[in-house]
């Protein structure tokens, strides 16, 4: 049975009303309401106090702050685990090819995908996404970090705190060695073709565990970057009572701001079968904020849920498929 994301970093249907603000909660920071007591004088008087008197202070209750449940609420806007900078900056192009998007097969037409990728010509920067050490900087001859060696070809992966890695590959030349510290930032090699790359791009992955090495390891890298400025992202959840992930078509459409007027449509899949120990079964990033509808079909015919995305944010929906 699917469960609802969560992220937590130890080391993060049928509707066609605009949900109302009871049905969503935003998680901030702000600070819960705090109620004070306050302090009485009493007179003195000629009868002398106790010695030995105690005086009770009263308990000062705070008001709970209670996080927003995507299982129950239409979803939830959040500040979500976004750890990593983009490992390509601009001018250069940071943006993520949705058609070959993290745990997608392109209809079936390639291996299950660990990753995403940065469409760049060659020799474009790239940069660490994240401060650690350099535990990987070699090609892909001998240490397998897929089921084929020479699949990725020139590789760098670097450790950051809590057993979390960032992997990149396919790149033309490697500028740093095993042992380096790196900060966010620090460019550390350069875009190719190498492996089993079919074009001059980026493959990048998020990979968590003891054994960096693990092709199964992998977390969506969309849920772990910070979108582009002015943009935000939503993580999609159905809960079923069967545990065989296949790629379902999902359609995402954008709204103008204060209409209904649909203005750009996303078509994505969920994840293909293998990823079932991900929380989560689909993320869309670098959205603008507005309204946008979620569709895709079941047995039980079409669902839809109207949501928001916030700049920055996280828009976590589930949708439980289980009756």
């Amino acid at each position: 049975m699917k469960r609802v994301f969560l992220l937590i970093f130890a080391l993060g249907i049928v509707s066609c009303n605009l949900p109302t603000t009871e049905m969503v909660q935003t998680v901030t920071a702000s600070p819960a309401s705090v109620f004070t007591s306050t302090s009485t004088l009493i007179p003195s008087t000629e009868l002398p106090l106790p010695v030995s008197s105690e005086t009770s202070i009263p308990s000062t209750p705070t008001a709970t702050l209670i996080p927003c449940d995507p299982s129950t609420a239409d979803y939830c806007i959040v500040d979500g685990t976004f750890l990593f900078q983009r490992p390509i900056q601009l001018p250069d192009n940071d943006r993520i090819d949705l058609s070959y998007a993290y745990a997608s097969t392109q209809n079936g037409k390639r291996d299950p995908h660990h990753g995403v990728e940065f469409q760049n010509a060659f020799g474009t920067p790239v940069y660490a996404a994240g401060a650690g050490e350099v535990v990987f900087a070699d090609a892909d001859k001998t240490t397998k970090f897929s089921p084929w060696t020479n699949f990725y070809g020139n590789v760098v992966v670097v450790q950051h705190a809590n057993e979390m890695y960032s992997l990149y590959a396919h790149l033309s030349s490697i500028l740093v060695r095993v042992g380096d510290t790196v900060n966010a930032g620090d460019e550390i090699g350069q875009v190719g073709a190498t492996g089993g790359a079919t074009g001059s791009h980026l493959h990048f992955e998020v990979r968590t565990g003891n054994a960096y090495s693990d092709y199964f390891s992998t977390q969506n890298p969309e849920l772990w970057m910070l979108p582009p400025q002015g943009t935000g992202a939503l993580s999609i959840t159905l809960k079923t009572s069967y545990e065989r992930n296949y790629e379902r078509p999902l359609v995402i459409t954008r709204y103008a701001d204060g209409s209904d007027d649909p203005i750009y449509t996303y078509y994505i899949t969920t994840y293909t079968k293998g990823f079932e120990f991900n929380p989560e079964d689909a993320v869309l990033s670098s959205l603008p904020p507005g309204k946008y509808k979620i569709a895709f079909s079941d047995s039980s015919g079409l669902k839809e849920r109207f949501v928001f995305v916030e700049s920055g944010k996280l828009t976590e929906i589930v949708f439980d498929l289980e009756g």
